[in-house]
């Protein structure tokens, strides 16, 4: 390799190999996030104890690097009802960390990790300068790692990169190295690339898919002995791995045999765990389950054919997780293994064919989180085998492929590359980086149960989502951030032609542009105005299959021109350790730009829903001032429209009070839900629910049915209301308790 060559891989390998050690703390916020809390204590239990056993000088230990806040999802596993807890991670990257660990803490598994890329990207260099110039292979190496989703989990305190660069050894041993040597010595080669690839494979075993390639190029070449060796070293590997596990943990791994749960731990007073039952609190803070077992990979999957095309699509250009848009150099490198017909080996379709095994493993047998779960940039799984893609390339056929690279890197990129550690914003995630151009226009990912950063609600019968910075739910109704363009997907089981909605505008006049499918309106609000829209897409923006059933998807496009700040409180989940409370002083305004109410499907167009047929009732003339009563009431749906059943704006009963001059004194009653859907002409018998005033005298009764968010049925009508008298009797004093007493109300149990 030439000298300049070599002079500048080592400045960039100097630059980043140090600079890991100088930060007060690794990772910015300074929190865990993800399973790292796991991987961290683990390393040190390691670097420190020499087990892997959760002990008290362990949290102790996390707790002075990470004060700030309690420890969310340390991942732990037992086999004696928490008798004994053990760390539920597979621990041979906190191993190989440990003694990095030991001298920088935390930081020494950054520094790990960094050391790990670079070598990744030596490894590139010295293969694929065998077929092309020094300095061009260094680049597009460089790149391929570095500029990529890849580079982000260098800031991880997760196995990714341990398992990224195992599979970049095996298969750097098998495709540059061994071919170079003879005798003995390819053995030893062939023995260290098997065992490298179980080094991945013992996290991810689907990895272990590219034992293929690397077996058939030997087989091709009839080095029988070779491919021995590699066989002999990848199960003396993987026998010495599990060998270790079993004797430290008494499990060959922390996925078979065991119970594995996700716990808070609140502070380092509060050790060690305390042996529970199964179903109850095992340990300091609130657990949750977690499904880390392997059984699922033993079951029979049951996908879709279009759930599969439409994760297929999802998995290569998907707003959050697409191939091409986190990882452009396998793009880069799959065009060029296509164009360069010398390099189209059987070893090499081979290796394409298990990339591609190992993407449809996931996108089958975890339909719904073949991404990485909450804690995830790109694809986390599938980062694991991305370097498979490197050994594709033979002839990068001058710089301009190179070129192209760098330059989709920094369109898609950009952000995480330049601040790595994550960056504010509101409502930050992982995934903020995703909220901008030109990510923001590529599809959703609707198929996967967890994209940190959306928020979800139901209205009727269908589910409604969009990003948490741009909208907050309010009730039934939906706040849409003003000044900005908001996306929110409404999806359901049974297509609409027509979808209604209440718009409320802020305080200020307003324009407001909707789309929804190829119906697009323009609409201005006067200061606090309400106006109904209603929108007809035509089409469903998809179709989806998803567990045996088929949903409508419906994207609405709302552009509010302006907006004022509204007060509200942040959600943030209560801390669930006294230690860590909640913080009033983070608590925002929300930029108010319109209110979105969901009215219903296909409007209202078969008539007028505002006319109701009253049968028998029976209203108490007497009840208690404040008190609750409940009485039936018949009634009949006399309009030529039927009441839906769901929705925000659905028919309700309820009532007014007036006094004996017939003046309204409580025009908002208490709402009762109908059985409906109430058909045009049909009948119903409620059980009305009421509360009485307050001030005892002598009321009237109005009974009014109410289209919520549209109107009172008397508005409508000028009629249709069933008034009774009523009088309110002063409250009785409650009878005074007797401590350790029992009760026999109206609720008690009698023969």
């Amino acid at each position: 390799m030439s000298r300049s060559v070599i002079y500048t891989l080592f400045a960039v390998s100097l630059l980043l190999a140090l600079f890991p050690l100088t930060l007060p703390k690794p990772g910015t916020p300074p929190t865990l996030k993800a399973d790292e809390a796991a991987y961290v204590m683990m390393a040190q239990s390691l670097a420190h104890d020499a087990d892997l056993r959760v002990e008290k000088q362990d949290i102790e230990r996390i707790f002075a690097q990470f004060p700030y806040r309690q420890i969310d999802n340390v991942i732990l596993m037992t086999d004696d009802g928490w008798q004994n807890v053990f760390y539920g991670k597979p621990y041979l990257y906190s191993l190989f960390a440990a003694p990095l660990t030991r001298l920088f803490a935390a930081n020494g598994l950054l520094a790990f990790n960094m050391l790990l890329a670079l070598s990744m990207v030596w490894m590139g260099t010295l293969y694929l300068r065998t077929f092309n110039a020094d300095w061009l292979a260094a680049l597009f190496s460089a790149g391929f790692f570095l500029a990529s989703a890849g580079f982000s989990y260098v800031f991880w305190l997760q196995p990714e990169v341990f398992q990224m660069a195992a599979v970049t050894a095996s298969l750097f041993l098998a495709f540059h190295w061994l071919p170079k040597v003879e005798g003995g010595r390819g053995w030893t080669v062939a023995a260290l690339s098997g065992a490298a690839l179980m080094f991945a494979a013992y996290g991810k075993p689907m990895v272990a898919a590219f034992a293929l390639p690397i077996l058939l190029a030997l087989v091709r070449r009839r080095h029988w002995r070779r491919a021995t060796a590699w066989v002999a070293g990848a199960v003396l590997s993987i026998a010495m791995v599990t060998g270790i596990s079993a004797a430290m943990t008494g499990h060959p791994s922390p996925y078979l045999g065991v119970e594995r749960l996700g716990v808070i731990l609140c502070g380092p007073e509060v050790t060690p765990i305390e042996p529970q039952p199964a179903a109850g609190r095992i340990g300091p803070g609130t657990e949750r389950p977690t499904g880390g077992a392997w059984s699922w990979i033993f079951r029979i999957p049951e996908i879709h054919p279009r759930e599969l095309a439409e994760n297929v699509g999802y998995f290569l250009w998907g707003r959050h997780t697409g191939l091409f848009l986190y990882f452009p150099f396998a793009l880069i490198a799959l065009l060029l293994f296509l164009a360069t017909a010398g390099g189209r080996t059987a070893e090499r379709w081979s290796l394409l064919a298990a990339l591609a095994g190992i993407a449809l493993f996931f996108l089958i047998f975890i339909s719904h989180n073949w991404h990485g779960g909450g804690g995830f940039i790109g694809n986390r799984y599938f980062v694991n085998a991305y370097p498979g893609f490197l050994f594709l390339v033979t002839r990068l056929r001058g710089g301009k492929a190179t070129l192209v690279g760098f330059a989709m890197a920094s369109l898609f990129l950009g952000t995480l590359l330049l601040s790595p550690f994550g960056r504010s914003a509101p409502e930050p995630t992982l995934q903020s980086h995703a909220r901008g151009l030109p990510l923001g226009y590529f599809p959703r990912e609707l198929s996967l149960r967890e994209i940190p950063g959306y928020r979800k609600m139901s209205i009727g019968d269908y589910a409604f989502s969009g990003r948490s910075d741009l909208i907050l739910p309010r009730g039934d109704s939906l706040w849409l951030r003003g000044a900005s363009r908001v996306e929110v997907w409404m999806i359901g089981e049974r297509p609409l032609t027509t979808a209604s909605f209440l718009l409320t505008g802020p305080p200020v006049a307003n324009r407001i542009r909707l789309r929804m499918g190829s119906d697009e309106q323009r609409i201005e609000l006067g200061p606090g105005e309400h106006r109904r829209v209603d929108l007809a897409p035509r089409k469903p923006d998809r179709v989806r299959r998803q567990n045996g059933a088929t949903f409508y998807v419906y994207r609405l496009i709302v552009t509010p021109e302006r907006g004022r700040p509204r007060d509200w409180t942040r959600y943030y989940p209560q801390a669930q350790c006294d230690n860590f409370p909640y913080q009033e002083s983070t608590a925002e305004t929300f930029f108010f730009g319109a209110g979105l109410t969901f009215m219903g499907v296909d409007g209202l167009a078969g008539g007028d829903p505002f006319a109701v047929r009253w049968g028998n009732f029976e209203i108490p003339t007497t009840v208690e001032a404040g008190a609750g009563v409940e009485f039936p009431v018949r009634l009949f749906n006399s309009s030529a429209v039927a009441w839906e059943a769901k929705g925000a704006a659905r028919v309700k009963l309820s009532y007014h009070w007036l006094n004996e001059a017939g003046e309204v004194v409580i025009a908002n009653g208490r709402r009762t839900e109908l059985p409906l859907p109430l058909a045009a002409g049909k009948r119903a018998t409620v059980k009305m629910q009421l509360t009485a005033p307050d001030q005892p005298g002598r009321y009237i009764l109005e009974l009014d049915p109410v289209f919520e968010h549209l109107a009172w049925f008397a508005d409508k009508t000028g009629g249709h209301t069933r008034r009774a008298p009523v009088e309110v009797i002063p409250a009785k004093e409650p009878p005074p308790s007797t401590e350790g007493s029992v009760s026999s109300g109206s609720d008690a149990i009698s023969d």
